[in-house]
């Protein structure tokens, strides 16, 4: 049931190279025992077209689950360092995910989520990420 628009920017910084992409769909937002719930069909700007993102997110933590093509199951929690699942179409790996930055102001009538954070293999930086995302009613 889509009740809501989606806009998604990213920004990530790769080996002193920054790629930026938005993203505006319609998705499904709720709120459900504490947590809000924003759900979307990836597409091929994100390059996960045929996946289906899941964030749940409370006062302190944001957890992205990822299904269809790939999985990918991913923690954000202001300056915690978090060992994920990331599935790509090459195969699957373990990431650490350090948040660096998290704050979100959702209400019953949607609001702004803004993230950042790095992503490390083997404890070898990989990427700095932004991503803001605004959800409307």
């Amino acid at each position: 049931m889509e009740n809501c628009s989606i806009f998604l920017k990213i920004r990530q910084t790769a080996d002193g190279v920054t790629d930026e992409s938005e993203l505006f769909t319609r998705g499904e937002f709720r709120f459900h025992d504490g947590s809000y719930y924003i759900d979307y069909d990836e597409s091929e700007a994100t390059g996960y077209e045929g996946s289906h993102a899941q964030l749940k997110v409370d006062d302190n933590m944001l957890m992205m689950t990822r299904t269809g093509t790939t999985f990918t199951g991913l923690v954000f929690e202001n300056g915690v360092r978090h060992y994920c699942h990331y599935g790509t179409e090459y195969g699957d790996c373990m990431v650490g995910i350090t948040t660096s930055f998290m704050r979100q102001n959702l209400t019953s009538s949607g609001g702004e989520i803004h993230l950042k954070y790095s992503v490390d293999v083997n404890a070898g930086l990989m990427t700095e990420n932004e991503i803001r995302i605004k959800v409307r009613m």
